[in-house]
């Protein structure tokens, strides 16, 4: 099964259980195990993605076999909800199975945050710069060069923190695979 379809199936599980809050993965006790068709492996991948990509809040908890395993408490965030709900661009590919994708209606949506004037400001600096650098008369190898170390910034704890979802949202509009 595809990542991205893995990736689908356990975002989609964690928004259907998000009032539960923190859901156990891996080897915590009456953890979830993956649905039929998915190995455990490519389910604890897909957990430790998400978590990554910043569409999941993820608790790990110490491994005390010493046998590097994965274990710890999930959750859907606001981001991972915001992709979901409200086709938010995700910074990494999620394939969602339309026949098990929840309908919900506008006032059952979680509010969207609006983002600050600070991040609609940078964030319209930022596409600025982008379009500077694809009009730059400059060689395609230096553009690119350029577009990697701006993907590398928006990819980063801080520009997540600077930006909120503007950072993946910009990063998975102007710098895609």
């Amino acid at each position: 099964m595809k990542d991205s379809v893995v990736r689908g199936c356990l975002l989609q599980l964690l928004y259907e259980r998000r009032s539960e809050g923190s859901i156990p993965f891996g080897q915590a006790e009456q953890a979830v195990p993956p649905p039929e068709g998915i190995n455990r492996r490519d389910w604890l991948r897909a957990v430790a993605q998400l978590s990554e990509y910043r569409l999941i809040d993820w608790a790990p908890l110490e491994d005390q076999t010493g046998m590097g395993l994965l274990s710890g408490f999930a959750k859907i965030n606001d981001f991972g909800v915001k992709v979901l709900e409200a086709g938010v661009a995700s910074p990494i590919r999620i394939s969602i199975d339309e026949s098990r994708r929840t309908t919900v209606s506008r006032q059952q949506q979680a509010p969207i945050a609006a983002s600050t004037p600070q991040q609609k400001v940078l964030s319209e600096a930022l596409e600025k710069v982008i379009t500077a650098i694809n009009q730059a008369d400059v060689s395609e190898q230096e553009k690119k060069e350029a577009k990697s170390l701006l993907r590398k910034l928006l990819g980063s704890k801080a520009a997540v923190r600077v930006l909120g979802a503007g950072a993946q949202s910009l990063a998975a509009k102007h710098f895609k695979g």
